[in-house]
């Protein structure tokens, strides 16, 4: 009998001890780097690529062979000690949105088209996509003993990745730590509007780290637990 309610003790603290995390810890990265190197838990170096669609259905059959050919030996690239993960991240359109249509002025009387021109064709854009702006990335991780030795081994694999999308005709950008620290503060921030204030001089400065910018303010489980 006392071993049992030792043991149910033991289980009690330990089930304590993971409750008692804050939301900091919850976030699964040990550092972020301004060039967008990141250090995961067990020593995995990490870095994030973002890209477009291709313009796969309308494309020709002949093509489509060729863009599925050609992502087919994309994803080849990558073998066991290359891990990947591939991200689609849905966001509601805002004015501020990257997708932007903008006709310049002219000195001439016809500038009161344009601005109805250009009115017709946001508005055309964002039916067409529901509303909804689409992201999609690629985050490639190599094991290492340090940041020294990722860093060169990272950006090897970074031109390769962005060099077999541009045989795909793809747009595509590599992210830097603020913009990957951007992404994961509107993931943890969903319906928040406001713009991601940080900068890398004010860590020295504060004395904060990366996570104090991105953490949600508060976690609330009502709903999940059904209690309302």
């Amino acid at each position: 009998m006392r071993k049992a309610n030792q043991t149910s003790g033991r289980k009690t603290a330990k089930a304590k001890n993971r409750a008692a995390l804050s939301a900091q810890q919850t976030i699964p990265y040990v550092a972020m780097h301004p060039d967008g190197v990141c250090k995961l838990p067990g020593g995995l170096y990490t870095k994030t690529v973002e890209y477009e669609d291709i313009n796969y259905s309308v494309a020709s059959t002949e093509d489509q062979t060729a863009i599925f050919g050609g992502w087919s030996s994309f994803l080849n690239y990558f073998d066991s000690s290359l891990p990947f993960q591939l991200s689609f991240i849905n966001r509601r359109s805002h004015s501020r949105s990257r997708y932007k249509v903008n006709i310049p002025q002219a000195d001439d009387d016809f500038n009161s088209v344009r601005e109805e021109f250009t009115g017709m064709l946001k508005n055309q854009i964002a039916r067409s996509n529901n509303g909804i702006e689409r992201s999609k990335y690629i985050t490639f991780g190599i094991p290492a003993g340090g940041i020294v030795e990722a860093r060169p081994r990272l950006e090897r694999v970074e031109a390769d990745v962005m060099g077999n999308f541009k045989r795909l005709g793809v747009p595509c950008e590599p992210m830097d730590g603020r913009a990957r620290l951007a992404l994961l503060h509107s993931q943890m921030h969903p319906g928040n509007r406001e713009p991601f204030r940080f900068s890398w001089k004010d860590i020295p400065q504060t004395g904060l780290g990366t996570k104090d910018y991105i953490a949600p303010d508060s976690f609330d489980f009502r709903l999940q637990s059904g209690h309302q």
